[in-house]
C-alpha cells in the first residue's frame, strides 16, 4: 500500500461514515511507507456498579497513534499498540501501561511492526499481528520477556484475531480489495473455514458458549452475525450496529456492547430489542470513540478516543 493510497482512503467523503470508518481501520493493518497514522488519545477509567466512570486519566503524554488496549488477566497492565518515532517508516510496538505505577513502557521494541495485543490462552504471553520484512501478516507469540516468536505459519494477511474456548480462533483476513475481506475459522488443528466476506474487524466470542460474533457490511452498513462451532452454522442477523460502530466487546454471557460515535450501547442476546444506550463518554472524549475494553472484574475501562 502506498502512501498515495492511504492518503486516498483518508479522503473518503464524510457522508459514507461507516465506510469510512470501515475503511480507515483496515488502512492501519498495512502501512510500511512513510504516511501519517490517525491520531488518538488513551484513557483509563474506573468503572463503578452502577456505571458510572471516574478517575479518568489519559496515559499518552501527546497524541498519537495508540489503540487496540486489551487488560492482562490480573487487570494490572494494559496492553495496546503504539506508534514509534521515526520519519522513514509506520512502525508499532505494543506499549504496557502499570496501573498501579502509573508507568507507560513497551512489551516489543522490533524493527517490524505489531499490532492487536491479545492475551494467550495459556496466559504465557500475547498474541499479535506483526507486518514481517516482506509486508506479509502473520500470527506472532511475544512472551513477558518481550522474546518474540511464529506463532502460525498459515494463514497470511491477518488482520485482527480473538481467540476461542479451545485453543480455536476466529480470524479476520485481509483481501485484495475491500470488499474481499473474510472471517475465518481456525481450529485448534489447522484447519481453516471461510465464514463470511465483506466483513468489518469486530471479533468476539459470547462468553460461555462456542460462538463467535463478527459483522458483515450489507448496503454500506454493518450487521452482527456468529458462528457456532459446535453445530459449524453461520447465522447472519437482521441487527445492524448503531451508525459508525464497529468493536463488539462482551459485559457478560448475555449482553453485547457496541462503542458508537462518544457512547457504547447495550445489546441483550436474550431478546429481540435494538441496541440502548449503555454508557455516554463524551465527557471524556468528544468526538468518536474507536476502542474499549474492560477487565476481567468489569471495575476498570479503557477506551480509545480519536481526535
Amino acid at each position: 500500500m502506498t502512501a498515495s493510497t492511504v492518503m486516498k482512503l483518508l479522503l473518503i467523503n464524510k457522508k459514507d461514515h461507516q465506510v469510512r470508518l470501515f475503511t480507515l481501520a483496515l488502512a492501519v493493518m498495512a502501512l510500511p511507507v512513510a504516511a501519517a497514522l490517525p491520531q488518538y488519545n488513551l484513557y483509563l477509567a474506573d468503572l463503578s456498579k452502577d456505571l458510572s466512570v471516574s478517575n479518568s486519566i489519559k496515559i499518552n503524554d501527546t497524541a498519537t497513534y495508540i489503540n487496540q488496549p486489551a487488560f492482562s488477566g490480573d487487570g494490572n497492565s494494559l496492553f495496546f499498540t503504539l506508534e514509534q518515532g521515526g520519519d522513514a517508516a509506520v512502525q508499532t510496538d505494543i506499549g504496557v501501561y502499570v496501573i498501579a505505577d502509573k508507568k507507560q513502557d513497551v512489551l516489543t521494541k522490533t524493527a517490524l511492526s505489531e499490532y492487536s495485543p491479545t492475551l494467550l490462552p495459556d496466559g504465557s504471553g500475547v498474541s499479535v499481528v506483526v507486518v514481517e520484512a516482506d509486508q506479509t501478516q502473520r500470527l506472532w507469540k511475544v512472551d513477558w520477556q518481550g522474546n518474540s516468536s511464529l506463532l502460525k505459519t498459515e494463514p497470511k494477511g491477518v488482520g485482527y484475531h480473538a481467540w476461542g474456548p479451545h485453543q480455536d480462533l476466529l480470524l479476520f483476513i485481509l483481501g485484495d480489495q475491500e470488499d474481499n475481506h473474510t472471517v475465518r475459522y481456525l481450529d485448534k488443528n489447522g484447519k481453516l473455514t471461510t465464514l463470511a466476506t465483506g466483513v468489518g474487524r469486530a471479533l468476539s466470542w459470547q462468553p460461555g458458549t462456542e460462538k463467535g460474533y463478527y459483522t458483515q457490511a450489507r448496503q454500506d452498513q454493518l450487521y452482527l452475525s456468529f458462528y457456532d462451532v459446535k453445530t459449524t452454522t453461520v447465522t447472519a442477523t437482521e441487527l445492524a450496529l448503531p451508525a459508525g460502530g464497529q468493536d463488539l466487546v462482551w459485559w457478560s454471557a448475555d449482553r453485547l456492547l457496541v462503542s458508537a460515535g462518544t457512547k457504547i450501547y447495550q445489546w441483550k442476546a436474550t431478546g429481540k430489542q435494538d441496541w440502548t444506550l449503555w454508557l455516554d463518554l463524551s465527557k471524556d472524549c468528544g468526538t468518536e470513540i474507536s476502542r474499549f475494553a474492560l477487565n476481567k472484574e468489569r471495575s476498570r475501562l479503557a477506551f480509545v478516543c480519536k481526535l
